[in-house]
């Protein structure tokens, strides 16, 4: 709901992608960064000055299978990493395994 309010012309918030993005969860595959991320985004707009405001959307992910959820031993956004000099407007999404 947020992200409909800061960016209400992205593709990432209109109905048909929010329902492609559902059909991938009707199918059963999980978000398995969430849990381990709760409320955190990983992309800013750099025009609207998003990043010092905390105004972003999550709009990357990682989603698997159950069988392979339940193996995730932990998830990171790397915000730092979207600080640096010329960085993306994206922060990298990183998901370790229990192997």
């Amino acid at each position: 709901a947020r992200s409909m309010e800061y960016y209400p012309d992205k593709s990432h918030v209109r109905p048909p992608e929010r329902a492609a993005f559902a059909a991938f969860l009707d199918a059963g595959f999980v978000d398995v960064v969430r849990p381990h991320t709760p409320g955190a985004y990983t992309y800013w707009d750099y025009q609207r000055l998003a990043f010092p405001k905390k105004r972003g959307m999550r709009i990357d992910f990682v989603l698997g299978s159950p069988s392979f959820a339940a193996r995730v031993a932990g998830a990171a956004i790397d915000r730092e990493e979207r600080k640096g000099k010329g960085a993306s407007d994206h922060a990298p999404v990183v998901v370790d395994l229990d192997v």
